[in-house]
């Protein structure tokens, strides 16, 4: 009986472990590295572990300490069709890795500059550090490239972990944890099909409803602008627009949301996001929505995505259950793009990864696809015709934060303007002392938010489910598992005309 327990035992372990990834690390000794790169980002890394200032948007690449991926294109590296000679693959996770090196070093206390400084036996300030980091980066990265097994290593080595521990999963006896939470989450999908079937004056008002719109930007968006950036000349390998900064701009105002938000208390005001003596917290005077563009498949082909956070002081008041109320909330909206520019899906979750529901173009839809022992998706209303030449409205509860109702802009009531700021700001925040500090801890976790929730629902193997999240971060199912980013979301979970 023993032995059986043993053998059982090892299965089991064996589970655990085939859910974290890779047995074994990727060998890159045979690539012809410099041994002065290879130190020099060996002690960076040491540093930023030490100092807590890893950036979590992306993920690291074993043995590629100057690339950092994602899920979308970790997804790519077994797409033949896009993956071509891997230039444009690898050229992007540069870019991610390049990014993500910038904010951990303009995130490092000085204390951590000066120690870097004294490993290295040179005077070293913050810039000089990037510059370095930089250089390195195209220097491996060439060397690399040279190498004939380079790209195989390399899709050996692009993974990413989910949000999901299948250890506590067992510890937790999911599987009969999850029956009660399936019932409940029946319930709840079941309120929000009711409230977005009724009209927007059948709904509950706790206090005076607030619009929030853009702010009007100085350049306006030409009504050919999206036509342009679809151009076949203007694609990239995996059929994408190339995009400038001023060109992701202009796609975050043209589908920007109006917020309409039921007003009880400051709790419901949206926010600028801002350090106040150390803490994390929002600032109600400034309202204010952070975006960033993003990647998936829609009907087998690479879509783009723009993506809105916006921030609330709290979740609190008598429509938010109790084990959900705590410091900080957030809702995020994400628009995408088929691949000829047409906005053909929105989804929306609250900023935990709760709530999380699709809002499609019904005329594309063919068929809503349920997994089998799993939860049908929720989808509860469609896309509005009048939807992109009018913005998209969001007519949210009071305290709970819930979008109730999807509508277009009817300018019946005054509004305030809402600044649009790149999300990138949240990760490399200047403080009152002139340091700079991301809001989200190196596990992708908001810093100072925090619920009740972790100590009830531990079964469905979510850390720290219920605290607001940094994108990349978003496990949006409790039964099964899912991912706000997950590439494949769209496709298996509609089939598309």
């Amino acid at each position: 009986m023993k032995k059986v327990g043993f053998i059982i035992f090892g299965f089991g372990l064996l589970s655990i472990l085939a859910c974290t990834g890779p047995f074994t690390r990727i060998s890159t000794d045979v690539l012809p590295r410099d041994d002065q790169g290879k130190v020099f980002y060996a002690e960076l890394e040491k540093v930023i572990q030490k100092y807590g200032a890893s950036d979590a948007s992306s993920f690291p690449v074993d043995g590629f300490p100057y690339l950092r991926t994602n899920r979308f294109l970790a997804a790519i590296k077994d797409q033949s069709a896009w993956l071509q000679d891997g230039h444009h693959w690898t050229q992007q996770m540069l870019t991610l890795g390049v990014a993500s090196r910038r904010k951990e070093i303009g995130n490092l206390p000085d204390a951590a500059i000066l120690e870097l400084s004294q490993t290295n036996a040179e005077s070293l300030d913050r810039q000089i550090i990037i510059q370095k980091a930089e250089a390195f980066a195209q220097r491996l990265f060439a060397s690399d490239q040279s190498h004939p097994d380079f790209l195989k290593l390399l899709q050996q080595a692009v993974w990413v972990p989910d949000e999901y521990s299948t250890l506590a999963r067992l510890i937790g006896f999911y599987t009969l944890a999850g029956i009660p939470v399936t019932a409940a989450t029946a319930v709840a999908y079941g309120r929000y099909e009711k409230w977005h079937q009724a009209e927007q004056s059948e709904l509950d008002l706790l206090g005076t409803l607030t619009q929030y719109m853009p702010q009007l930007e100085t350049e306006s968006v030409d009504p050919g602008f999206i036509i342009k950036l679809y151009d076949p000349g203007n694609l990239d390998v995996f059929g994408l627009p190339k995009l400038t900064s001023q060109d992701v701009r202009k796609l975050a105002f043209k589908f920007a949301p109006i917020i309409r938000q039921d007003v009880a208390e400051t709790y419901d005001r949206i926010g600028r996001i801002e350090w106040q003596n150390d803490q994390v917290r929002v600032d109600i005077s400034q309202p204010s929505v952070y975006y960033y563009v993003s990647q998936s498949f829609m009907a087998g082909h690479p879509v783009l995505q723009l993506n809105y956070a916006f921030w609330y002081p709290e979740r609190a008041g008598k429509n938010a259950p109790w084990i959900e109320r705590g410091p900080l909330d957030g809702v995020t909206y994400r628009v995408t793009l088929d691949q000829t520019g047409h906005a053909a899906m929105v989804d929306i979750m609250n900023t935990c990864g709760c709530y999380f529901f699709f809002v499609p173009q019904k005329e594309s839809i063919a068929k809503i696809v349920t997994k089998p022992g799993e939860i049908a998706p929720l989808v509860p209303t469609w896309l509005p015709p009048e939807f992109p030449q009018q913005r998209l409205l969001l007519r949210v509860n009071s305290g709970w934060h819930q979008v109730q109702h999807i509508g277009t802009d009817d300018r019946s009531l005054d509004t305030q303007s809402y600044a649009l700021i790149p999300y990138g700001v949240l990760e490399s925040l200047p403080k009152t002392n002139g340091q700079y500090e991301s809001v989200f801890t190196p596990a992708g976790i908001m810093k100072d938010s925090w619920r009740i929730e972790p100590f009830i629902f531990f079964s469905m193997g979510i850390a720290d489910i219920g605290y607001m999240r940094q994108r990349g971060h978003h496990a949006i199912k409790m039964v099964g598992r899912g991912h706000f980013t997950d590439p494949h979301l769209y496709d298996d979970t509609f089939q598309f005309k």
